[in-house]
């Protein structure tokens, strides 16, 4: 009989497989490594995305009450501006009635008083009492050249009257009654 030796055959492959299951094992550690350092550069990933997104949402809060804070300056601004453009419209027309009767009052010759003035519809309306046509005239003249107000200054009427003095003068006088002319003049203002 003839003997074989087969042990070293055997060992042979023990060892290749042996050798093949040591680097399907290195394989195997070497993967879950790697599997392992990935996952864990994902969770850093995500920690660090959750940080920027909570800081994100933050800085989002802190911009939403500063957009806030500006929309409600701005509507502050926006009322200050309508209750200044209010006190402006006022004060002008407060130094309209002011600057017309001065002009009106400065023009007034001695010989002239009025009694009655309206302003309507871009137009004022005089009404007094003169000594004589001449000092009437002047008026109208003065008004028309001097006030730089008017564009236009029209004699309405004037008629001749008797004015009682007693109401001015509270001492007795001879004459009660003086012939004067009662007129009315219409002045059209400019603009």
């Amino acid at each position: 009989m003839i003997k074989i030796n087969l042990l070293p055959h055997a060992t042979r492959k023990k060892a290749a497989v042996s050798r093949q299951m040591q680097l399907i094992g290195l394989g195997a550690v070497l993967a879950v490594g790697i599997l392992l350092s990935l996952w864990w550069m994902m969770v850093s990933d995500t920690r660090e995305l959750r940080f920027r997104v909570q800081q994100t949402q933050q800085e989002l809060a802190r911009y939403e009450e500063v957009a806030k804070k500006v929309a409600q300056f701005e509507a502050d601004k926006k009322r200050l501006e309508e209750k200044v453009k209010t006190i402006d419209r006022l004060i002008a027309a407060q130094t309209g009635p002011v600057r017309l009767m001065d002009q009106i009052s400065r023009q007034l010759p001695t010989e002239v008083w009025l009694t009655g003035l309206r302003e309507a519809g871009g137009r004022v309306v005089l009404q007094g009492h003169a000594f004589t046509d001449y000092a009437i005239a002047e008026y109208m003249t003065r008004l028309h050249r001097n006030a730089g107000l008017f564009s236009e200054v029209e004699l309405t009427f004037t008629e001749r009257t008797e004015v009682d003095l007693e109401p001015i003068f509270t001492e007795r006088t001879a004459v009660q009654k003086v012939p004067m002319k009662r007129f009315e003049l219409t002045l059209k203002l400019k603009g």
